[in-house]
């Protein structure tokens, strides 16, 4: 069975039940404000009686303080001390009373108790002073009787003038006491005292009996009856305390008067105040009774307009929201959010939610709209090609890059067809590579041109293709690849040319021990074997120079001098059919290079160029300031010039593209390996049939060139050689300039050699010595601990820096192996003569 549901009362019998239960408290209260004022008139009255109280009492206590006031100095004047203490019992009976009528408050006490120990003070102080005064008055007596008799003795012209001058000094000591007695400072007490104290020392020194007579007398009048200085002190002291109790009771006084007044002052003030207090609130409860009337009266006429119209106005306005929702106005909204629970408030919150529904839905229609506008505009604009593929394999989608990096004219309207075959129409094929994986692989075109392809596969089966041009970046790759392998080259060559050095160094040290032992003939052969280790050095020096490992003595030199100054010898080594130009800016350019490889260089570029030209043509070398600090020295011709292929093998060891096969091929790389080992660098430019620029660009330095000093040929050396053949060629060499020569094959041995040996002259040691150590340790302790030693530094391959001191470098040279005279001669200080 079920329970009967309650009907909910209608809007319009809640809201006028709600004005009805408003006008019933509005008379209650009414009521109650009526009743609470006339209990504040009552109340009102006992407090104006109680104020008159109050006021009647201060006035009271005003006038007893003023009595007082005028009766605490009257005590001073009273000598008898029975009337002093009667008088003063009179004043703290008045004080009694005062206390009474203030009630005992703190604020009166205080003042009270001061009054009451100022008037003790004085009671006590002005008790004895009627006897001293009287002790005074007849020690002033005795002094005048004393002072006349004096002064009638000093005017005594029977006396001796000395005896008349002993009695002017007595009648000036009891002035001096007269003077003391009479004074009303206690300042003035005191030079008096001190005044005749001094005078009766002087009369004291007088030994005459009259004088000492006299002078007791004086002494007795002045403290028999007490000391005069003493009363005197105590009657002044006296006065002050008095006066000093006077004016704090005159002070506590004004206090208690304050005190009076300000009761009156205050109870003035909380009458006035109650009274004020009392006119408002009766005033404020009639004004609140009239306005809660008229409110009373105002809320029932709304109450009755807001029930009539409340529900028909919200109907209207949902209506009429629901049917521009109907109609497609999203906008279209409820003012505000009712908080209400009735019907208008369910059908509001109703309304809101389909509206809510309906904008949640537009607004996922709009975002899936922008993003596949997103979509479509990155597709269509992606640097790269795309195309997504069915799981049949046919193109669904591509943009226009697919077409545009397969080099393909753009065709509308082609369906169901694949990507293999729009690959097959374009000129790309599929490399072969051995870094090939699942969804990647690589095109390529007869141009060079090159595709990087990429597959990723679609949940559905199918697949997205993407399409990228790497052209630029394999021909990068491809050149890194080429400079990691000429680097490999130079280093092979420098290792290759480091123990071929050994071997030539050996045969040329044994060819110079021959010389002179031989017969004609042998000599003959001797000279082939020369040439042919000669021609081999030349050859180890090239690739030195190719590999950045030749030893170059750098020293400032000016460019243009030395390309104008050689116009002659590239004149004589070029064809006759070929011109040759130089053309230089103004002014000296230098740079820090060796002008010995510079030479070299320019010769070794002229003869290729004149090589490169079959019939008459032109060569023009230049020399210009760079505006970023370099110095450019160009040689270009107008022969044969150079391919793609050629150029990017022109500087390697070998390689010659001469038809005939002749040459070495290493005339530029050895101009390549002296550039970049002297902190330069080196630019080819060539085509076919145009003809070839190469240009050297070395740093600009500026200043002249260095001077090294010379040693002074002391003759102990050492040679340092882990090659036994190599060092004994060495040996020979040197003691042939005139040194007496230790050799040595091993690190630890020539350390102990030079620790032990300390007139060493010059030091030759190799820089790849046994058990992998080197020979910068043996330059560098010989340099530190043999100051005037000269020490060379001798390697297959030289590095192209070292760690010697710059203080060390007018003392230090390196020289490549194989060693020579000529060559070991400079860093000995021989000059250019012969050896000894």
């Amino acid at each position: 069975m079920k329970t009967p549901r309650i009907r909910q009362p209608s809007i319009r019998l809640l809201l006028l039940s709600a004005i009805g239960l408003l006008l019933v408290v509005i008379m209650v209260i009414g009521t109650i404000a009526l009743m609470t004022l006339n209990s504040a008139e009552e109340r009102l009255a006992t407090f104006h009686d109680q104020t008159l109280n109050e006021v009647s009492d201060a006035l009271e206590l005003s006038g007893n303080a003023s009595k007082l006031a005028t009766s605490a100095p009257f005590l001073m004047t009273l000598s008898p001390s029975f009337q002093l203490e009667s008088e003063a019992e009179e004043i703290l009976q008045t004080l009694e009373h005062i206390q009474q009528l203030g009630g005992g408050d703190p604020e009166l006490a205080r003042p009270l108790a001061r009054i009451r120990a100022a008037i003790d003070d004085l009671v006590r102080v002005m008790a004895p002073q009627a006897r001293h005064a009287a002790t005074l008055a007849l020690i002033d007596q005795d002094l005048e009787r004393l002072q006349r008799r004096f002064r009638n003795l000093a005017q005594d012209t029977r006396q001796s003038p000395r005896q008349r001058q002993a009695w002017s000094s007595l009648q000036q000591l009891v002035m001096t006491a007269i003077g003391a007695l009479r004074s009303r400072e206690l300042i003035k007490v005191g030079e008096h005292q001190s005044n005749y104290l001094r005078i009766r020392q002087e009369i004291a020194s007088d030994p005459s009996p009259y004088l000492s007579a006299a002078l007791a007398d004086v002494e007795n009048a002045v403290g028999d009856r007490g000391d005069l200085f003493s009363l005197r002190y105590s009657g002044l002291a006296a006065k002050l305390d008095a006066e000093n109790a006077l004016f704090r009771i005159r002070t506590e006084v004004a206090q208690v008067n304050a005190y009076a007044l300000q009761k009156v002052t205050d109870a003035k003030l909380r009458l006035q105040a109650s009274r004020e207090r009392t006119t408002t609130s009766i005033t404020f409860a009639k004004a609140v009774i009239v306005v809660l009337t008229a409110i009373s009266m105002i809320v029932a006429v709304v109450s009755a307009l807001f029930v009539s119209r409340y529900v028909a106005a919200n109907l209207h306005r949902i209506t009429d929201v629901m049917r521009r929702l109907a109609a497609g106005d999203l906008k279209a909204r409820l003012p505000k959010k009712s908080s209400s629970s009735d019907e208008i408030g369910q059908l509001s919150e109703a309304f809101r939610k389909f509206r809510s529904n309906a904008l949640r839905l537009e607004r996922k229609t709009r975002e899936v709209w922008r993003r596949n506008e997103l979509f479509i505009t990155v597709f269509q604009n992606i640097s790269d090609g795309v195309a997504v593929l069915s799981p049949a394999g046919q193109i669904l989608a591509e943009n226009g890059r697919v077409r545009e990096l397969l080099r393909l004219e753009p065709v509308r309207d082609e369906h169901r067809l694949t990507l293999q075959d729009l690959i097959g129409r374009s000129a790309f094929k599929r490399r072969a590579n051995e870094n090939d994986r699942a969804g990647f692989g690589e095109y390529a075109d007869a141009a060079g041109h090159v595709l990087e392809v990429r597959q990723s596969p679609l949940p559905d089966g199918g697949s997205v293709w993407l399409f990228s041009e790497t052209t630029e970046r394999k021909r990068i790759d491809e050149r890194l690849e080429e400079i990691r392998r000429v680097e490999s080259l130079g280093k092979v060559t420098g290792e290759v040319a480091h123990d071929f050095g050994n071997i030539l160094s050996t045969i040329s040290g044994n060819l110079h021990m021959l010389e002179g032992e031989l017969s004609p003939k042998a000599s003959v052969l001797r000279a082939r074997i020369n040439d042919a280790v000669e021609l081999g050095v030349s050859l180890i020096e090239r690739l030195l120079a190719f590999a950045r490992k030749q030893h170059l003595a750098p020293q400032q030199t000016d460019i243009a001098a030395i390309a104008e100054g050689m116009e002659d010898l590239l004149s004589m080594a070029l064809p006759e059919t070929v011109t040759l130009s130089i053309t230089c800016d103004d002014g000296p350019m230098f740079a820090r290079i060796d002008p010995g490889q510079l030479e070299s260089a320019i010769l070794n570029l002229c003869v290729n160029a004149g090589q490169a030209i079959h019939d008459r043509g032109e060569i023009e070398i230049g020399v210009a300031r760079q505006a970023d600090g370099w110095v450019a020295l160009s040689v270009r011709d107008d022969g044969c010039g150079m391919d793609a292929d050629t150029l990017r093998q022109a500087a390697e060891p070998f390689f010659t593209a001469r038809a005939d096969g002749e040459g070495t091929g290493l005339g530029l790389s050895m101009v390549h390996g002296f550039v970049h080992q002297s902190g330069g660098s080196i630019r080819i430019v060539s085509d076919p049939g145009q003809g070839t620029c190469v240009t050297l660009l070395f740093p600009e330095q500026t200043g002249t060139c260095d001077v090294q000093p010379r040693a002074d040929g002391r003759k102990p050396a050492l040679v340092v050689d882990d090659d036994v053949r190599s060092a004994e060629a060495i040996t020979r060499l040197v003691e042939d300039f005139g040194y007496s020569a230790v050799t040595v094959h091993s690190f630890r041995e020539a350390l102990a050699q030079l620790r032990s040996d300390r007139s060493l002259s010059v030091v030759i040691t190799d820089l790849q010595l046994d058990d992998g150590n080197s020979g910068w340790s043996v330059v560098q302790e010989a340099l530190e601990t043999h100051r005037r030693c000269r020490v060379v530094a001798i390697s297959g391959h030289l590095p192209e820096k070292d760690p010697v001191a710059a203080g060390f470098r007018d003392r230090f040279a390196k020289l490549p192996k194989p060693v020579t005279a000529e060559a070991l001669r400079g860093p000995l200080g021989h000059g250019t003569g012969s050896p000894a």
